[in-house]
């Protein structure tokens, strides 16, 4: 009888178990569970999507207090388009997140990133390219692009 360790996924010269698992975001598909598969010489996946939230819950960072502080002003307003994201902010939370993460990889497997693009708000390809680019600088195995939520805005 076959099983999955008979079968092998090819990336490069790195022979993988054919499991590729998570990515789900806002933490759904945790560390943990990208960190399981990897373990197992399969690809886990891990979110960038609300990286700051999940950083302040995971390694008690205060990034969206801080948010919520600077643009308080605006809670009751609908028109959030003067809500910008902290590059330098985000490319931290995404750095601390992914870099924890790799450091705790066991394993033959990888880990990726999936970044989903459409949850950026206001400048969405300086925000990709920020949170893509931290990603790699914390080494991130690899990166899936997937369309995420579209926030479009109200007729």
């Amino acid at each position: 009888m076959k099983c999955v360790d008979d079968f092998r996924l090819k990336l490069g010269d790195k022979e993988l178990v054919p499991i590729i698992i998570g990515g789900m975001g806002v933490d759904i598909s945790t560390a943990a569970l990208a960190l399981e598969a990897a373990r197992l010489g399969g690809i886990g996946h891990i979110s960038d999507a609300m990286v700051p939230t999940v950083t302040d819950r995971r390694f008690n960072t205060k990034y969206v207090k801080d948010k919520l502080k600077q643009y308080k002003f605006n809670v009751e307003n609908s028109d959030k388009s003067v809500v910008q994201f902290d590059l330098g902010l985000l490319e931290e939370a995404t750095r601390l997140h992914v870099g924890h993460t790799m450091d705790a990889k066991r394993g033959d497997g990888m880990v990726f990133i999936n970044c989903m693009e459409k949850l950026t708000m206001n400048a969405p390809k300086d925000t990709l390219r920020v949170r893509m680019r931290a990603a790699m600088d914390a080494g991130i195995d690899g990166i899936t692009l997937a369309a995420g939520l579209h926030r479009a805005a109200s007729p």
